[in-house]
């Protein structure tokens, strides 16, 4: 008997929904459950999302067909808009999705603290990469990490082993992928102010860049496609096997899902070669790039930038060859239909406009088809060059409206606190109590079991409400008849439609509302003492300038005088190196850690002595994130390079902690494992330079500019930053600091 393909079969297929179309499309193609956002909060803002009324039929839906939805709040939050994303997580929470995904500290202990009950999982852009930090993350109270994208397979073999056992693991397995190592990408921030932090990111990684010794798309990567390792990634454990995607249309969601269901569907390896190839065409029709194994091997990751290939999404279908203010004229390389979605892409690999064909002629005529090699006119209203390529990125698929307009939207649902006796039937809910006395015979050989009444008020209808969760304790070995329990149920109902409405049973939420104002309110205040200012200075370099603080990396040996800042990429074999490094320093009287990453908090347990700063590139945007560290023995935060002058201002004024600024310094724009061809420095179509350094298995690309600004009102110390810039450098640039960070 052939050997089972899969030892993993409780494994999730998540998959993506930029809408409710895409949601449904996912569900009926076989997913378990999907990810999705509202408007705001997530870090797909350039999607449809998701309209309240559309996400509440969405959660009703998932719940009655044993599905599962996971909403996005992974985005970083400013001091300013903590009171705004309370009361949207408000609402979320009324909905009773099956967990939150966010990427802030502050605005996962706003739900941890004041919104019980719901259940978060760390996003990718945590960067979670290693053992320690799935330690940190259940600390943190996640239940679940969706790891960082640039982790190998042998690497989550090994996190498997050594994470803990109340975090599970999510990891991608189809789609677009990003150059950058999750979560610290600046990129597109540095360039106008467009965050992929926030929901926003402009792709200028996807852009033409110029070199000494020609062009390329230097960091555009290939899209991830693991259908013929699956079994492999399967088989180390992971809970959730997550496909990208919230941006593209519902048949590319129909598709993946589609495939990856057929193949984890299958029971042994010979039906599996023999589904792959079918696998293989439905993944075809997705119109993605290239595919490629993404970071999970060696060999992967250094060729997963094909930087003479444009990295756009979709088909090659043809040639721009003339252009009107109407549209243009198109040459087709593969056969095109009324209904299909194009994109008209200029050479230089910047974005161009996506539409839908609705409109093209041949001559005079309409046309509703085009084959290979006719040419035709195409109706649009937006701008394209001469000589841009045109890609078909999906094909027509239904909007479901009729479907959709039937979906019931989600009722309120209830805990139930249930007592049963001899004497009494209680039920405690959203505030009220219903009784009804009772006279019950004990019973003989057929107990009351309270397992048995909490599924009956689980799987019994009840109107305007539904019951969520229910916990029965039962005294005095009671017999209830089954006639009376249904009586007992029908006048619950009853009652329930008489003295509790909707609005009612929401505004619990409303109370936890209320508990984050009451907290906020109370949060302590930094004191505004000056603190004395740091510099991170280059192996050999020397500082003469007294009372600073001087910062270097482990192996440019501090003494103990100085501060040791922490690598903030740390693979999993490499941690009890970097635990090694922070022995010595104590050992030889260090006293000061300087924390970039959440693994640094648990590195740093077993030294309680030394005292922890925050450092680049942690993110810290609020006063609830500052809290969030204070628990793990922070005595100092760095304010997130990417906010605006009145951002950091914010933070400083309402932090329990003190702040440091961020006034000099080349920060790192994007960081990553993957091969670049590109050598020591490289500009966009603009003439923005970046110069690259290649440092610890990374490639990191900073700004020709170094980033110089002011001190702010209220910052306790800043921060000279000379490891890859020098003081007085002419060519400045101020980031984010005098314009909004979007």
């Amino acid at each position: 008997m052939e050997e089972e393909l899969y030892t993993n079969h409780s494994v999730e297929l998540l998959a993506p929904a930029g809408s409710l179309p895409c949601a449904l499309a996912a569900f009926d193609a076989g997913a378990d459950a999907v990810y999705c956002g509202l408007k705001r909060f997530n870090a797909r803002e350039r999607t449809e999302n998701f309209t309240p009324e559309e996400m509440s039929k969405l959660i009703a839906y998932a719940k009655k067909h044993g599905k599962k939805v996971y909403l996005t709040f992974n985005t970083l939050v400013k001091e300013s808009e903590l009171d705004d994303a309370a009361q949207e997580i408000a609402f979320l929470r009324s909905l009773k999705p099956h967990a939150l995904i966010v990427q802030d500290l502050g605005i996962l202990r706003m739900i941890r603290e004041c919104f019980p009950g719901l259940a978060i999982h760390g996003s990718t852009q945590m960067g979670i990469h290693n053992s320690a930090g799935l330690q940190a993350a259940g600390k943190l109270g996640l239940s679940r990490v969706i790891l960082e994208r640039q982790t190998s397979l042998d690497e989550i073999r090994m996190l498997m082993k050594n994470k803990p056992e109340d975090v599970d693991l999510e990891v991608f397995i189809h789609g677009a992928l990003c150059c950058c190592i999750s979560g610290s990408c600046l990129l597109s921030s540095w360039l106008g102010g467009w965050s992929g932090n926030r929901g926003k990111c402009k792709q200028p990684c996807r852009r033409r860049h110029h070199t000494e010794n020609g062009n390329g798309f230097f960091l555009s990567t290939q899209d991830l496609c693991t259908v013929e390792i699956l079994p492999e990634i399967v088989n180390t454990g992971v809970k959730s096997l997550k496909i990208e995607g919230r941006l593209r249309r519902a048949d590319y969601v129909e598709n993946c899902v589609a495939a990856y269901r057929m193949m984890l569907d299958a029971k042994t390896r010979e039906e599996f070669k023999e589904l792959l190839s079918a696998a293989k065409e439905r993944l075809a029709r997705t119109c993605g790039r290239k595919w490629s194994l993404g970071y999970y091997t060696p060999q992967a990751r250094q060729n997963v930038v094909k930087y003479d290939v444009m990295g756009v999404t979709g088909l090659l279908a043809g040639k721009v060859l003339k252009t009107k203010n109407n549209g243009f004229e198109l040459s087709a390389s593969r056969p095109l239909k009324i209904g299909d979605m194009l994109r008209v892409q200029p050479r230089s690999g910047d974005e161009g406009p996506a539409f839908r064909l609705s409109k093209m002629v041949k001559g005079s005529l309409p046309v509703r088809f085009l084959k290979r090699g006719e040419t035709a006119f195409v109706f649009m209203d937006k701008p394209v060059e001469k000589d841009s390529f045109v890609y078909k990125t999906g094909e027509e698929f239904s909007d479901m409206a009729r479907r959709i307009e039937r979906l019931p939207e989600s009722v309120p649902l209830l805990h139930l606190d249930i007592s049963v006796s001899r004497t009494l039937f209680e039920i405690r809910t959203a505030g009220v109590v219903w009784q009804e006395k009772m006279d019950l015979p004990e019973a003989g050989s057929r107990p009351l079991l309270s397992g048995d009444v909490e599924k009956s008020f689980v799987e019994s209808s009840f109107g305007s409400f539904a019951v969520d969760t229910a916990r029965c304790t039962v005294s005095g070995n009671p017999f209830l008849p089954a006639s009376v329990f249904k009586g007992i149920r029908q006048r619950f109902r009853e009652f329930l439609e008489k003295t509790l409405n909707q609005e009612t049973v929401l505004r619990q939420s409303g109370n936890c509302l209320n508990e984050f104002r009451k907290q906020y309110a109370a949060m302590p205040k930094a004191k505004r003492t000056l603190l004395p200012d740091s510099v991170i200075l280059p192996r050999k370099q020397h500082f003469s300038e007294q009372g600073m603080n001087v910062i270097r990396l482990p192996e440019d040996a501090p003494s103990p005088h100085e501060e040791l800042l922490l690598p903030w990429y740390i693979p999993e074999g490499r941690l009890p190196e970097i635990r090694e490094y922070i022995r010595k320093f104590a050992e030889k009287g260090g006293k000061v850690l300087r924390i970039s990453a959440l693994s640094h908090l648990i590195l740093a347990d077993d030294f309680p002595e030394l005292k922890r700063k925050i450092c680049a590139p942690l993110p810290v945007c609020n006063s609830w994130a500052a809290m969030e560290l204070s628990r793990f023995g922070v005595s100092l935060i760095q304010g997130w390079i990417e906010l605006e002058r009145k951002g950091l201002e914010d933070l400083a004024e309402h932090s329990p902690l003190p702040v440091e600024q961020y006034v000099y310094g080349r920060p790192v724009l994007l960081s990553t494992r993957a091969g670049i061809e590109a050598d020591k420095s490289m500009s966009d179509a603009k003439g923005e330079e970046f110069l690259l350094r290649r440092e610890e298995n990374l490639t990191r690309i900073f700004s020709g500019k170094v980033f110089s600004v002011p001190r702010i009102k209220g910052a306790a110390c800043v921060l000279y930053d000379y490891s890859h810039a020098v003081p007085g450098e002419k060519r400045t640039g101020s980031f984010n600091f005098d314009h909004e960070f979007l």
